[in-house]
């Protein structure tokens, strides 16, 4: 697979919640870094650490979360994809949509590393943590 395609497999594998399978195009010691301000936003080092205190999160504390891409670009040493978040929060029962980019590392059809920007503050609203 190239980047783009390594990237979009990977996007598939969530929209069917195949977290199994996304473990094999995560690099053992990926290092992905959500924005600051974004749930669980920081940085996480390995596939454990991104399971446990992302993705396990998101699935806590959010119904139906969902990225919806509109463009793949390849960068050459990886993927950009560009697009929007949909979900609604549990404890609040908000909905939002935030348009994101997120930039994707891919080493020899591993994903190396993620680097998010996005608005937190559409995300804190639905959260409530806004005035």
């Amino acid at each position: 697979m190239n980047n783009i395609q390594t990237i979009q497999k990977m996007y598939e594998l969530f929209s069917i919640k195949d977290f199994n399978a996304i473990r094999t195009l995560f690099d053992e010691k990926i290092n992905w870094n959500q924005m600051k301000g974004f749930p669980g936003g920081g940085q996480y080092i390995g596939s454990d650490d991104v399971f446990e205190k992302v993705f396990d999160a998101f699935n806590q504390n959010w119904n139906s979360w969902k990225a919806f891409i509109t463009r793949f670009i390849d960068s050459g040493d990886g993927a950009f994809v560009i697009g929007y978040y949909e979900g609604t929060y549990k404890a609040t029962g908000r909905s939002m949509r935030a348009e994101f980019a997120c930039e994707y590392k891919v080493i020899n059809g591993k994903i190396t590393e993620f680097n998010q920007y996005t608005d937190t503050f559409l995300i804190a609203e639905a959260m409530g943590l806004t005035k």
